[in-house]
């Protein structure tokens, strides 16, 4: 199997049709934007036929408490220490929104851009708590 096709091994329409369209580009950048909040390659570091979403979901289910803020701290890159815990968890959501299962589920890449741009003030906000600090 490709690196490709292990990437979109969680895609649905893709496995069902073996096409890519908008919404596996989607997906792709949710598994992108997954590398860089955990610091890992997507594939081949969690176990035989594992990828980054499906250990981010294992690691939800395994948590006892599962707020976005306690998998965020399970998870992410610890490099990621000095930048606010509001801004990763956002970043964070944009992600998983991103890397749902079925393609209608996850937004355009015009509402990801949007996103992206606009965030929250909080997650602006130069006082809140790092990641560092938790």
């Amino acid at each position: 199997m490709t690196k490709v096709m292990e990437l979109l091994n969680g895609c649905a329409e893709y496995a069902y049709t073996l096409k890519v369209d908008e919404k596996s580009d989607v997906y792709s950048f949710g598994v992108v934007l997954l590398e860089l909040i955990i610091g890992r390659k997507p594939v081949g570091e969690f176990g035989d036929g594992v990828d980054i979403v499906g250990w981010v979901n294992k690691t939800r289910l395994e948590l006892s408490q599962p707020s976005d803020a306690a998998l965020v701290l399970a998870v992410v890159d610890p490099r990621l220490s000095e930048y606010p815990l509001t801004s990763v968890i956002y970043m964070f959501n944009i992600a998983m929104m991103c890397v749902k299962e079925m393609g209608p589920a996850r937004p355009t890449m015009r509402e990801v851009v949007h996103m992206l741009s606009n965030p929250p003030h909080s997650t602006t906000n130069t006082h809140s708590h790092n990641l560092i600090n938790l």
